[in-house]
């Protein structure tokens, strides 16, 4: 029993839904126009073994066009929502071949091995008709009629196939409370993936933002040891239309120390409105700014946004929203994957407010510290109070390894008057405070170093050990960069890096150019490409089609070509046979099955018929005239004999 019309019904809401209605007209006409046409094509294993194969060359093309496009495309949910596309031509085939059914070793390559011939089929219709309800599901624009229609199209396909054995409206009532639950259920599971979803959200935004946290950041002052730091590749910088990037990319500053911790005294982001879609001022662009291209792919859907201090504009940056903070960290909300962003930035703006009273806060603990360092000295201005800072971290040292302090000495303490060696966060510390022992606001910001120019690339690499911290000084009305780190540690972090690198470095790369290219290509450049190879495939197969053997399907007389009503087998002779029992005083009990009773009433020898009835009666297919005549002929034997052992137990009388 076909599908008729639900499948072509159920292919067009496919089409409305995934908006593919151009593409879904036509694969729902050539579906039903098989009712119309009576020419089929005897087609063998082996024309269904090129076709399958082909359906899998075209599913295997799908997946790698998704995977090398993962920044465009949900990878999963786009897979299932063409799926009807790519099996299709299955379908279609089959329908205007000879055969009824698809057997599993033309789907499944390895049944292709058995020397036993397959006789395990499918019915590609209804397969057809569940792939489409599976790929509309998916959709996450989907409505809540979703599940009502579904479950009218299933309803309506499965309603010649119910048992006789029930009342249609028993069956309809059972199916409506069957699909009524579901649709309850579905709306409870949703309510709590969302209210999951967003609880999850907020946990992981609080626990942690891709790798800095904008309210509070946790040094390794007073580590024991050497610091050994990755040599993974975070991102890529490469500047437009000049060779000018930003030295230095902000994640976070801070303005609150706290032992080893540096945290911050408002920790509230401010919404910053679009210009665009995709576009962002954060100040006024000047025609001076430069542009640089950062290649970062977001792995989560709320982070940091590496951005330099003095940054204009951010442009296609795939997020819904960003927020910025007053200490200059930028937020990306609902971030999606992409290969990176534009940015637009000088040396004048600056993401930092205008300094707060905390900018100038120095721990009790360290009011002692730095007046042993640096006495009363007193400056006639800040840019003299600056340079004597420079000078005076001029004869510290850098140096990843810190050995072990002798007592409680402060780790601070102990890098200022003693060991004055350290790495980068001992320096960006240290300058911020003697920074404000001087009057001059501070803040600690982390970030990191744009330094590492790869010629390959023609751009610039970030590592994750190129992590870095420094200090920023509000003087003459303006945030300037103060980075007191020895300009050697760059060069003795490299020296420390992994004997693999330049493999890893030359498998990423090559990775990252080929994704860069990928990202270029547009469809239509490759249009008059894809449409000549569809031409030939599509030619190839109708010519392999219409050159095999054809039939022409003619309508019996006594048959009609809609599948058998609910009244198959009701001219069954058995039933005879089951009025002459019931006449004969063998009840038969409500609910009782028919071979049980059999057995009961000690008529086993009517199995076999009682086979054939069945399958007469509940069988699709039915059975052939062959077996109507042998079931008539066997029914009119057993009555007969069991009329002439009636006559003869009459006619002898009761014993004497």
């Amino acid at each position: 029993m076909k599908p008729r019309y639900i499948q072509s019904l159920t292919v067009l809401l496919w089409g409305l839904q995934m908006e593919l209605l151009l593409l879904a007209a036509p694969m729902a006409v050539l579906l039903e126009a098989r009712y119309f046409i009576n020419r089929r094509w005897a087609l063998d294993k082996k024309d269904f073994y090129r076709l399958a194969d082909l359906t899998s060359i075209g599913l295997f093309g799908l997946v790698v066009y998704l995977a090398l496009n993962a920044t465009k495309f949900h990878f999963i949910t786009t897979l299932f929502q063409l799926l009807p596309f790519v099996f299709f031509p299955l379908v279609v085939v089959l329908a205007y071949s000879t055969s009824d059914r698809m057997t599993l070793d033309v789907l499944f390559y390895s049944l292709r091995r058995q020397k036993e011939p397959v006789t395990q089929s499918w019915d590609m219709d209804y397969f057809l008709v569940g792939v489409c309800l599976l790929a509309i599901a998916t959709d996450t624009s989907l409505n809540i009629y979703y599940l009502p229609i579904a479950g009218l199209l299933i309803c309506w396909a499965l309603f010649p196939l119910r048992s006789p054995r029930y009342q249609t409206t028993t069956w309809i009532l059972a199916a409506s409370l069957i699909f009524l639950t579901a649709h309850i259920t579905q709306l409870g599971i949703k309510e709590g993936q969302e209210a999951l979803k967003k609880q999850s959200a907020r946990w992981l935004a609080n626990f942690i933002m891709n790798r800095t946290d904008p309210m509070k950041t946790t040094t390794a002052l007073g580590n024991v040891g050497r610091m050994k730091l990755s040599d993974t590749i975070l991102f890529r910088v490469k500047g437009i239309d000049s060779t000018t990037v930003p030295a230095l990319m902000q994640e976070a500053s801070y303005d609150l120390p706290s032992g080893t911790n540096w945290m911050v005294l408002d920790p509230s982001f401010r919404t910053q409105p679009h210009v665009d879609n995709f576009l962002w001022h954060l100040a006024t662009p000047q025609p001076s700014d430069h542009a640089a291209n950062i290649f970062l792919e977001f792995t989560r859907d709320h982070a940091i946004v590496p951005v330099p201090d003095g940054v204009t504009a951010i442009n296609d940056l795939p997020a819904r929203d960003i927020k910025v903070s007053q200490y200059g960290s930028v937020q990306g909300i609902d971030l999606v994957r992409s290969p990176g962003y534009q940015i637009q930035f000088n040396e004048s703006a600056s993401l930092n407010s205008e300094p707060q009273t905390s900018d100038r806060y120095i721990p009790a603990e360290y009011i002692g510290l730095l007046q042993q360092v640096a006495g009363d000295k007193k400056f006639d201005h800040d840019e003299n109070a600056l340079a004597y800072v420079r000078r005076f971290f001029g004869e510290f040292r850098y140096s990843l390894y810190q050995p072990g302090q002798p007592g409680q000495t402060d780790p601070l303490e102990h890098f200022l008057l003693h060991r004055k060696k350290g790495h980068c966060e001992y320096f960006a510390s240290a300058t911020t405070l003697l920074l404000r022992h001087f009057g001059i606001p501070a803040r600690y910001v982390v970030g990191y170093a744009v330094q590492e120019y790869d010629p390959t690339l023609e751009m610039f690499v970030v590592r994750k050990r190129h992590a870095h911290t420094w200090s920023i000084a509000f003087i003459d009305g303006q945030w300037k960069t103060v980075d007191t780190t020895p300009s050697v540690w760059a060069e003795e972090e490299a020296a420390n890096a992994g004997i693999l690198q330049p493999v890893y470095d030359f498998i990423v790369n090559r990775t990252f150019q080929f994704q860069l290219w990928w990202n270029a290509q547009k469809l239509e450049d490759y249009e008059i490409e894809l449409i000549v190879i569809g031409m030939v495939l599509a030619l190839v197969l109708i010519w392999r089609i219409t050159t095999s053997e054809q039939v022409i399907l003619k309508k019996d007389s006594d048959e009609s070509s809609e599948p058998a009503s609910l009244d198959q087998g009701a001219d069954s002779s058995f039933f005879r046979i089951e009025q002459f029992l019931e006449e004969s005083g063998f009840n038969r009990g409500k609910g009782e099955v028919v071979s049980r009773w059999l057995q009961r009433i000690g008529h086993s020898e009517l199995l076999p018929l009682l086979q054939i009835h069945n399958k007469w009666r509940f069988d699709p297919a039915g059975i052939d005239q062959n077996d109507k005549a042998l079931l008539i002929k066997q029914v009119d034997n057993w009555l007969s004999s069991q009329t002439s052992s009636t006559s003869t137990s009459s006619q002898e009388g009761p014993p004497s």
